[in-house]
């Protein structure tokens, strides 16, 4: 696990929410605090979807492009927010072909606070394992990535 510490926030925010570019990457939740406290647990409501819809949601799930608006009217309320923690996981396209041991997912937590916006990298295990490759993998791959996106951070 490691954590970045972002230095434009601004700028990462509007890549984050007014762009596509994190629009394919999974959706797992997220919990805004302004005036009042927004959760979004991630999770689908089958009984809402039709058959056809049900169909298509197992193999995408949901990603944040399902949540992008709702999460950009909130935030952009006029004030900024006290706390803000986001949940992504990486699209299996962008890993280049990376064969994972052990990882069920690769996580990118968002989170904001005091001002500072950091991001945390994570995998989710399928199965317990002393093999940490995976883990050392997606530490350095978001790095990389966050880099090719013109995105400034700090290492902490």
């Amino acid at each position: 696990m490691t954590t970045l510490q972002v230095a434009d926030v601004r700028a990462f925010m509007n890549l984050l929410l007014l762009s596509d570019t994190f629009d394919s990457w999974g959706f797992q939740g997220a919990s805004v605090t302004s005036l009042t406290q927004y959760t979004i647990d991630g999770s689908i409501n089958t009984d809402y979807l039709t058959e056809t819809e049900r169909e298509a949601r197992k193999e995408t799930g949901l990603v944040f492009s399902d949540f992008r608006e709702v999460l950009t009217g909130i935030i952009r309320s006029g004030r900024t927010p006290l706390r803000m923690t986001i949940v992504l996981t990486c699209p299996r396209e962008l890993l280049a072909g990376h064969q994972s041991t052990t990882a069920g997912s690769y996580q990118m937590t968002i989170r904001f606070q005091d001002k500072s916006l950091k991001l945390i990298s994570g995998i989710s295990i399928g199965s317990f394992s002393m093999d940490r490759s995976d883990a050392v993998f997606w530490d350095s791959f978001l790095p990389a990535y966050l880099e090719k996106l013109h995105i400034e951070f700090t290492q902490s």
